[in-house]
């Protein structure tokens, strides 16, 4: 018969007193007590380490080679004990990059949540970043009623030394007309024959002519043709019916700028891809620490919070600050736990050829083969907060993604009751208008 308990006879491991004790099988048991009472002795030293040493015999010769040495915990003896297995007291993170958010899997369920529904934003204009689809075009095209020819248009870029070599290309690849955008049709052939009298002229490649009815054969050619003055115009078309021109465009760009389109990668701060270039994801760099430069953050400028700009020699650099105050308007009296951001901005960064703590230091930087420049620049160093990402850890791209008006660096500075509410009311059902799924699900649970 089996046994139902394990007996443990004289037990000695560090704390352990020479104690004997009867623990039940199958059973849940908890042990409990003091700090320093043995607790870890027991389960993990003795115990486990028996549990685990007897099995490892049990293999053969050539399987224990592979594992290590297994000491024989102190104890007289103990008997009815199976093979074990154990979970570690602590979790040692060799990820310096590891966050609460990361370890939990929430920011997993965040970033591809962001590389899905997350709508790009510009930071000129504020303007959300669209471009236009195959579909969306051809239900524009559909929209403006049946019995209505359509043409479709490809934006050819023309140069005008290589205008008869295109033309010549585009013949060879099987396309034979073009349009202007008021609709008027040429052949190819006429405008080789007779170039000159179109050199003023803005021409289109003719892609397809389409008579619009809302059946499948029809969405289906207007896809195709969309999708290939697509290809053929580097992403530029446009379509004519009944008089209207309307041009269309389905690269990723407002404000004169490209910009990427959201993907999984772009927020993750342990990729390449999304990591911030400067800190390279950690949002931390080797650079002039805030907390050595101001060491006390209630006293203001004028009263020398600024500790770089004490003593005798680097006075001058405090007094032409002051004076320059005037025309940067820095409030040079209140303190400096109570400036803005701006504020901060010009006592730091200050404008050209200003007086400001980061010139200062590269002025420094400069002299720092003298031994006096040297040490005071290692005494203000540290590890300081990323500027070019404020310690966000990912490039900038990445923030201009946005879901329910904010960006994913925003949420990871929330508390877990804000993210918690913030979820909610982003739920189905909600007044947010924004439509979730399984993620939301996932990391409102966690």
């Amino acid at each position: 018969m089996a046994d139902k308990f394990i007996h443990i006879k004289g037990a000695r491991v560090n704390n352990l007193k020479n104690i004997d004790l009867k623990i039940p099988r199958d059973k849940l048991v908890v042990i409990t007590g003091v700090s320093g009472s043995g607790k870890s002795s027991l389960a993990f030293d003795t115990l486990f380490a028996e549990g685990q040493r007897r099995f490892a015999e049990s293999l053969s010769s050539f399987a224990r080679q592979f594992l290590g040495r297994m000491n024989k915990p102190a104890v007289d003896y103990i008997t009815g004990i199976p093979p074990a297995i154990a979970i570690g007291q602590r979790v040692h993170s060799r990820n310096s990059r590891s966050t609460v958010a990361s370890s939990s899997e929430i920011y997993d369920y965040l970033r591809l949540l962001y590389a899905k529904i997350g709508r790009t934003y510009s930071p000129i204009s504020g303007k959300e970043v669209t471009c236009d689809t195959s579909k969306s075009i051809s239900d524009y095209a559909i929209a403006l009623g049946e019995e209505n020819t359509a043409l479709i248009l490809a934006d050819i870029e023309w140069h005008e030394d290589g205008k008869v070599e295109k033309l010549l290309d585009l013949k060879q690849e099987g396309f034979v007309r073009v349009a202007s955008s008021e609709g008027a049709i040429f052949r190819i052939d006429e405008i080789l024959k007779n170039l000159g009298d179109f050199e003023q002229m803005e021409l289109y490649l003719l892609v397809d002519r389409i008579i619009i009815s809302d059946n499948e054969e029809i969405r289906s050619r207007l896809l195709d043709s969309v999708q290939t003055a697509f290809v053929q115009g580097n992403g530029r078309i446009a379509l004519f019916s009944n008089g209207v021109f309307k041009e269309f465009s389905n690269i990723f760009e407002s404000d004169g700028i490209v910009f990427e389109r959201p993907a999984e990668h772009m927020f993750s701060y342990n990729n390449p891809i999304g990591a911030c270039p400067n800190c390279g994801g950690f949002g931390k760099v080797m650079g002039i620490d805030e907390s050595l430069v101001i060491p006390d953050p209630s006293l203001s400028v004028y009263e020398g919070a600024v500790a770089c700009w004490r003593g005798e020699t680097m006075s001058r650099f405090l007094n032409d600050f002051i004076m320059e105050s005037v025309q940067t308007g820095f409030p040079i009296h209140k303190p400096y736990n109570k400036l803005s951001q701006q504020e901060k901005m010009i006592l730091w960064e200050g404008e050209k050829g200003s007086t400001a703590i980061t010139p200062f230091f590269k002025w420094i930087e400069s002299k720092r083969y003298k031994i006096q420049f040297n040490y005071m620049l290692s005494r203000y160093s540290g590890k300081t907060t990323c500027r070019l990402c404020n310690g966000t850890r990912l490039k900038e791209q990445a923030r201009w993604v946005k879901i329910g008006g904010k960006d994913i660096t925003e949420l990871m500075q929330m508390q877990v009751g804000d993210l918690a509410k913030h979820f909610e009311a982003l739920m189905p059902g909600s007044q947010s208008g924004i439509e979730l799924d399984q993620y939301d699900y996932s990391i409102a649970s966690r």
